[in-house]
């Protein structure tokens, strides 16, 4: 190279003007270095517009979202820095080939400078991998930002190891046994991080959320929609807009309500009691059912049930002076078909699931009558809204059965004797 032409030249001149030979050489040799820098940091500069100017027009030919992501994530400003860094290397390495000891102090030097450019180039690359799995599942609510950040992770403990034996001139084996010495205190130290980077593994891979997804977790007082998953968090917005951030970990371990497959079937279930007064329950007289049969719902019901019982009673010669003799109606027993009827000609219920009105055993609230059955819309509002009217309707209507529903004494129903 023309550095070695002009070596002897400069070194014979410093001679004459009384610099020792020692200096001489460190004089000249800082002074090519420096020279080497600043033509790479040239180099740099060139293909840096070079590289972004390529990079730009690829991602405006294109209808690709990769690299148009990789052009934002600097991807190939990043990548110019690699045929400087090559120049740089080279040249020093020509340099110093007859002076081991500064050729191995600046080859380590570069070799750290490899690794960051490795490190730089792959955060990129995950990070449009990321990016585009995201654009393409955000209607399924699938996220890889736990596994893209477990990736970056172990990326990062690599460079790290490479550096420490580039820096202690060690092999990468003896520092990888000098690290499982220390794993028992590091698993003690970051037991936390350690336990969060496994959970979060398992929740990518196990789906047990996504983003998206409406889960509880009273112990966190978690209610809401899951909008970010890390590593080693989940942060959760509840219906109230405050944020909750869960440990990974503890939403794999202590288990997760997730209300995902009732948002995917778009039905949702209404599960609630009515608590009737046991000493408001009766048999049916004729002017409570001629009442009745002017109900809609039930009409048709109490005529085909009544002439069932008139032909059993008959059939059995059943005494009807005695109303426990033979059978007869109830008023619970006909307000549970009312409940019934009027269920399923709500046009807001859905038909297909699970449609259930049963009674349930009585305990000290009263008798509970059981209503299950699923909304045909899982959105919350809405739902809401559906299961208020549907109560505000059964409370106002349970009077005129001769029903009265349980509730513990107030100060209205205490009088003083």
């Amino acid at each position: 190279m023309i550095y070695k032409l002009i070596e002897e030249p400069i070194l014979n001149w410093f001679s004459k003007i009384g610099i020792s030979e020692t200096i001489s050489h460190g004089i000249y040799y800082i002074s090519i270095v420096l020279f080497f820098l600043v033509c790479s940091i040239l180099l740099l500069q060139i293909c840096k517009r070079a590289f972004r100017f390529v990079g730009l027009r690829i991602s405006q030919k294109t209808n690709n979202i990769i690299d148009d992501k990789l052009y934002e994530n600097s991807f190939f400003t990043k990548l110019s820095l690699l045929l400087p860094l090559i120049f740089f290397d080279k040249c020093i390495e020509s340099l110093f080939e007859h002076y081991q000891i500064s050729f191995n102090l600046l080859s380590t030097l570069i070799s750290m400078l490899y690794v960051i450019f490795f490190y730089m180039l792959t955060n990129s690359v995950l990070k449009t991998i990321n990016y585009v799995y995201d654009k393409k599942n955000r209607t399924t609510g699938r996220s890889i930002n736990n596994i893209i950040q477990a990736i970056n992770v172990l990326v990062i403990i690599i460079c790290v190891i490479v550096f420490i034996s580039l820096l202690f001139n060690r092999s990468t084996v003896m520092i990888l046994k000098g690290f499982g010495a220390l794993s028992a205190v590091l698993m003690l130290v970051f037991r936390d991080t350690i336990l969060g980077f496994v959970g979060g593994i398992q929740l990518a891979f196990n789906k047990i959320v996504l983003i998206g997804d409406w889960i509880e977790m009273p112990e966190y007082g978690a209610d809401g929609t899951v909008t970010e998953i890390s590593l080693i968090t989940v942060k959760v917005q509840n219906w109230d807009k405050t944020i909750t951030t869960i440990p990974t970990y503890n939403l794999v371990t202590n288990g997760v309500k997730n209300w995902r497959e009732a948002s995917e079937s778009k039905t949702r279930r209404i599960l609630r009691s009515i608590y009737i007064d046991a000493s408001s329950v009766k048999f049916c007289d004729d002017e409570l059912l001629q009442r009745l049969e002017k109900v809609e719902a039930i009409k048709d019901y109490l005529k085909s049930r009544e002439q069932e019982i008139v032909e059993h009673n008959k059939k059995f010669n059943i005494d009807e002076s005695i109303e426990i003799n033979g059978r007869r109606q109830t008023n619970i027993g006909i307000f549970r078909m009312y409940l019934y009827h009027y269920l399923k000609n709500n046009k807001d219920i859905d038909k297909n699931s699970i449609f259930l009105v049963r009674q349930k055993q009585a305990n000290n609230h009263g008798i509970p009558i059981e209503i299950y059955v699923f909304t045909n819309t899982s959105e919350f509002v809405a739902y809401e809204n559906i299961q208020s009217d549907i109560f505000d309707h059964i409370y106002a209507s349970i009077g005129y059965f001769d029903l009265r529903m349980y509730q513990s004494p107030s100060g209205s129903d205490i009088t003083n004797k």
